[in-house]
């Protein structure tokens, strides 16, 4: 008798498949519940949650510690089941190994946010790759601004707040850190710039929790503890803006969210778990 024993690997495959994502799905809203505004369970489709005001202030401060005049427009809990399935998965086996999970900022377009939810976070897309062939986080949402993409600044920008997972590290001399392509030995992750920037090379070794919109500005730049008049780079980008700025001043929107000094609202010991 002929027994296709396929397509019962693939029923198989496919059940265990769906029940990996829910658990990752759940996981997601039990660790978002005190932040949303609706608890929306759905492991089929990507969603980018509306949050309350408590999560406006948790993480608009959050920012703002680091990067005090960000006008913030909105903020959205991300949901991407299958991506923070994997995620998981890499995590539960590199803690066992030692490695840490950090809360870290990266900053790119609206656009490309959006698309990183379905194919990742690609380093192809960056113009520089002073520290390889990876995808670069920062523990300082003002330096991840600052050396943000700058061909695309008149775009509405989004600061990714990402767990991530770092290991062993390798910081490698300034003279070799642009011909660098992946870190030697063991090392997971390249670290540079005084401890500022974090190189990920491998997929699923981070995972975004939130989407924080602002409009890229002039200000953003000249008020940068990082700013230099010196930097041709820097230059250029702050004509644009400054150009933008002139040919469309109402398109500077305020914050809808708003963010409000809490007395009692402490960052210390605050980490990734918390979000």
């Amino acid at each position: 008798m002929y027994c296709n024993s396929g397509s019962s690997d693939s029923r198989r495959t496919n059940a265990d498949k769906s029940e990996f994502t829910e658990h990752a799905a759940r996981h997601i809203l039990k660790r978002a519940s005190p932040f949303l505004l609706n608890h929306i369970y759905n492991t089929n489709r990507l969603l980018l949650n509306e949050v309350n005001r408590n999560c406006y202030n948790v993480v608009g401060q959050l920012i703002k510690k680091t990067f005090p005049n960000c006008n913030i427009k909105q903020i959205r809990q991300v949901y991407a089941p299958q991506m923070y399935g994997m995620y998981l998965l890499h995590k539960e086996e590199s803690i066992m190994q030692g490695v840490q999970e950090k809360l870290l900022y990266h900053v790119t377009t609206e656009s490309c946010a959006l698309e990183s939810l379905e194919s990742g976070l690609d380093w192809r897309r960056t113009k520089r790759a002073k520290f390889g062939c990876g995808v670069s986080f920062s523990d300082d949402a003002d330096y991840a601004n600052y050396y943000a993409n700058s061909f695309q600044c008149g775009d509405t920008r989004v600061i990714m707040i990402c767990c991530v997972l770092v290991g062993k590290t390798y910081q490698p001399k300034e003279l070799f850190a642009r011909s660098l392509i992946v870190p030697p030995s063991q090392a997971d992750t390249t670290m540079g710039n005084n401890g500022r920037v974090y190189v990920k090379y491998n997929d699923y070794e981070f995972y975004p929790l939130y989407f924080v919109y602002y409009q890229p500005r002039s200000e953003y730049l000249i008020n940068s503890k990082y700013f230099s008049r010196n930097n041709r780079r820097t230059q250029l980008q702050l004509q644009s803006l400054q150009f933008l700025e002139y040919m469309k001043p109402n398109d500077i929107g305020s914050e809808k969210g708003e963010v409000h000094s809490d007395p009692d609202f402490s960052l210390d010991g605050f980490d990734s778990e918390s979000l």
